[in-house]
C-alpha cells in the first residue's frame, strides 16, 4: 500500500470478526472465513462488490463469530483496523471456507453498530491518517505474525493510539523477540520456514523452565569436560611438539558447534593425546637372584631364554638407560612361547600387553587411521600403551610369522620402524601424528618358523631357538605344572587322585607326539573329568549306604582283590560302592579313559 494516495476509510464498514491474530496497520495477514455471517460478508461484499470502497473491511479483532446467524453478536472490541482485502481463495474441503489476504491500513472505532444481519456493519471513526505511512517509510509493524502468546500485547498496541504510546508497548515485545531468537540458536535447532521459527519464540522460552534445564545441563557439562580437558593438557608432560598440537586442537574445539562430526573427532583425539603415558614408566626388579627363582619356578628347562633375561637384567643394572632388545621367540607350536613372555614381564616387574598378529594383512593395525577418515583409529601400538598405561611395558608380538599382505598395506612392513632400534624413539601413529619415543619398551615376537618372516624384519630380531621337549622335560613338566593346574580347574586333591610318573611316560610316549605339552595337557584334562565322575557318583551312593551294605560291597570287593583282576576306573563291580582314595591311574585305567594307545612304539629319548 506504499503507492496509495492519501484517502480517508468510508464512514460505514462491514466488519469481518475474527479471534485468530491481530492485524495491525501497514502489516499483511491470512485468515481463514468459515462462520455464518463472515462467509455471508465475503460472498456479498468482496466476490460481487465492483469498485475499491467495496474491498474495504473492518477488522475486529478478539471476537469469535457465532456459527450461525440466530445466534446474538457478541461484544465487539472498541478498536478495528481498516483493511484492503488483496485476495480471496475459496475452498469446499473439508467444509465451504475463504482464505482472505488482507492489508492493515489503519485503526477506527466503533461509534455504533448499524445492522447486524446478514453480516454486521458499523458506523466507525477513523483513527489514524493514511498520510502518516509515507513511501519512504520502510518500517512496518509486523508484529501480526507474532505467535498466541503475543495476542493481547498486540491487542493492546492496536488499542493505543498514540504513537509513543505504541512504541512503549512495542520494545519490550521486540527485546523479548530478540531473546526467543538467540535461545533457538543457542539451542541449534533452525527451523527452515521463518514464520514457524517467530511461532516457536515464546513456547520455547516457556519449556526451557522444565525441560531445558537438562540441555543447559549438558552444556555445561560438555563445557567443564573441554576446562577439564584443557587443565590436563597443561599439566601433562608431553614432549613440546605434541603439547603445541593438542594447544591448537583445544582452540579449535572451542569454536566448533558440537553438532559437527569433526568435533566427537577431536575430543577423542586429545582425550587420547592426555591418557598416553608420555612419561611415566614403572621401575623394573634387577634382582637377578629373585628373577632366576622366578624364571625357575614358572617355567622349566628354556636354558637359553633363561639366560638371556638375566643378562639384560644384569646390564640394566649397570647402565640405566639401555634401550629395550628386540627378542624373537622361534619353536613349534605349545612349547610356552607365550607363557614365557608373560613370565618376564612378570620377572621385570613391568605391565604385559599382548598383541596378536596372525592374519592381520592391514598395515594401519599397525600404524593407525589418519584423521581424516571416518571412525579413524589409532594403531595396536598406541592402544596398548594407552592400556597399559606406562611407556616401558613388555610388548609381546604373537605370531609375527603369520602377517598377511593386501591391498591395504603390508603390516611386516610398517612393523619395520617399531622394532628398529634406532628407530622406534620416535615413532610416528598416523592418527597421533605426533611421534612417541618406544625405545624403553621391550618387544617379544613368537614364531613357529622364521621362513615366512621378510629378512628386513627377521634382520631386526635377535632371534633365540626354542627347541621341543624331551620325555624326561616333558614329565617334570606336567608333574610341576600341568597336573596341579588339572587338579584346580577341575576340583580335586592329591587326596583323590594319583598320577605317578610311569603312567605319564605312558601317556607321553602312547598317546601324544608333540614338541610341546598341549595335547598332553588335553590328556591329563580328560583323565581328571572321569576321576571327577567317579567321586562324584561316590559321594552321592555313600550317603544313600547304610552300614551293612558297605560292609557287603567291602568283601565284594576283598574278593576281587584277591583274583589279582586289575582295578578299572570304569569296573562295574566299582559302581554301586565308593571308590577308595586315592584314585592310582595305571595303564589300564588308561586304555578306559583315553581308548587304546594311539602309538605302540615307545620313543626312546
Amino acid at each position: 500500500m506504499s503507492s496509495v494516495s492519501p484517502i480517508q476509510i468510508p464512514s460505514r464498514l462491514p466488519l469481518l470478526l475474527t479471534h485468530e491474530g491481530v492485524l495491525l496497520p501497514g502489516s499483511t495477514m491470512r485468515t481463514s472465513v468459515d462462520s455464518a455471517r463472515n462467509l455471508q460478508l465475503v460472498r456479498s461484499r468482496l466476490l460481487k462488490g465492483t469498485s475499491l470502497q467495496s474491498t474495504i473491511l473492518g477488522v475486529i479483532p478478539n471476537t469469535p463469530d457465532p456459527a450461525s446467524d440466530a445466534q446474538d453478536l457478541p461484544p465487539l472490541h472498541r478498536i478495528g483496523t481498516a483493511a484492503l482485502a488483496v485476495q480471496v481463495v475459496g475452498s469446499n474441503w473439508p467444509k465451504p471456507h475463504y482464505t482472505l489476504l488482507i492489508t492493515g491500513l489503519c485503526r477506527f472505532q466503533i461509534v455504533q453498530v448499524l445492522k447486524e444481519k446478514p453480516y454486521p456493519i458499523a458506523e466507525v471513526e477513523q483513527l489514524d491518517r493514511l498520510e502518516e505511512f509515507p513511501n519512504t517509510c520502510k518500517m512496518r509493524e509486523e508484529l501480526g505474525e507474532l505467535s498466541e502468546q503475543f495476542y493481547k500485547y498486540a491487542v493492546q498496541i492496536l488499542d493505543a493510539v498514540s504513537l509513543e504510546e505504541r512504541f512503549k508497548m512495542t520494545i519490550p515485545l521486540l527485546v523479548r523477540q530478540i531473546e526467543g531468537l538467540k535461545l533457538l540458536q543457542k539451542t541449534r535447532k533452525p527451523k527452515q520456514d521463518d514464520d514457524k521459527r517467530v511461532i516457536a519464540i515464546r513456547p520455547i522460552r516457556r519449556i526451557t523452565h522444565i525441560s531445558g534445564t537438562l540441555e543447559d545441563e549438558d552444556e555445561d557439562e560438555d563445557n567443564d569436560d573441554i576446562v577439564m580437558l584443557e587443565k590436563k593438557i597443561r599439566t601433562s608432560s608431553m614432549p613440546e611438539q605434541a603439547h603445541k598440537v593438542c594447544v591448537k586442537e583445544i582452540k579449535r574445539l572451542k569454536k566448533m558447534p558440537q553438532s559437527m562430526p569433526e568435533y566427537a573427532l577431536t575430543r577423542n583425539y586429545l582425550e587420547l593425546m592426555v591418557e598416553l603415558p608420555w612419561n611415566k614408566s614403572t621401575t623394573d626388579r634387577l634382582d637377578i637372584r629373585a628373577a632366576r627363582i622366578l624364571l625357575d619356578n614358572d617355567h622349566y628347562a628354556m636354558e637359553k631364554l633363561k639366560k638371556r633375561v638375566l643378562e639384560y637384567l644384569a646390564v640394566r643394572q649397570l647402565k640405566n638407560n639401555l634401550k629395550g632388545p628386540i627378542l624373537c621367540f622361534v619353536g613349534p607350536p605349545g612349547v610356552g612361547k607365550t607363557s614365557v613372555g608373560r613370565s618376564v614381564a612378570k620377572t621385570l616387574g613391568r605391565e604385559f600387553h599382548r598383541i596378536a598378529l596372525g592374519g592381520v594383512c592391514d598395515q594401519s593395525d599397525i600404524r593407525g587411521h589418519r584423521r581424516t577418515y571416518v571412525g579413524s583409529m589409532p594403531g595396536r601400538i598406541i592402544n596398548g600403551l594407552k592400556t597399559v598405561g606406562v611407556n616401558n611395558p613388555v610388548f609381546l608380538l604373537d605370531e609375527v610369522d603369520k602377517l598377511g599382505k593386501s591391498l591395504q598395506g603390508d603390516p611386516a612392513a610398517a612393523l619395520l620402524e617399531v622394532l628398529d632400534p634406532e628407530q622406534n624413539h620416535n615413532f610416528t601413529d598416523h592418527y597421533l601424528n605426533v611421534a612417541f619415543d618406544l625405545s624403553q619398551v621391550l618387544f617379544i615376537a613368537t614364531a613357529n618358523t622364521t621362513a615366512t618372516i621378510p629378512a628386513a624384519l627377521l634382520d631386526r630380531m635377535e632371534i633365540i631357538q626354542v627347541p621341543g621337549y624331551t620325555q624326561e622335560e616333558k614329565i617334570e613338566i606336567a608333574h610341576r605344572h600341568l597336573i596341579p593346574k588339572q587338579l584346580e580347574q577341575h576340583g580335586l586333591t592329591p587326596q583323590q587322585i594319583q598320577i605317578p610318573q610311569v603312567t605319564t611316560l605312558d601317556i607321553i610316549t602312547r598317546y601324544t607326539r608333540e614338541a610341546g605339552v598341549r595335547s598332553l595337557d588335553r590328556k591329563l584334562g580328560a583323565i581328571c573329568r572321569a576321576v571327577a565322575v567317579k567321586v562324584a557318583e561316590g559321594q552321592h551312593k555313600e550317603a544313600k549306604l547304610d552300614r551293612s551294605d558297605v560292609t557287603e560291597r567291602e568283601g565284594c570287593r576283598e574278593h576281587i582283590l584277591e583274583d589279582e583282576k586289575p582295578e578299572s576306573i570304569s569296573d562295574t563291580t566299582d559302581l554301586a560302592l565308593p571308590p577308595e582314595m586315592p584314585i592310582l591311574i595305571d595303564f589300564h585305567a588308561l586304555k578306559d579313559i583315553l581308548g587304546p594307545p594311539m602309538y605302540e612304539m615307545e620313543i626312546a629319548s
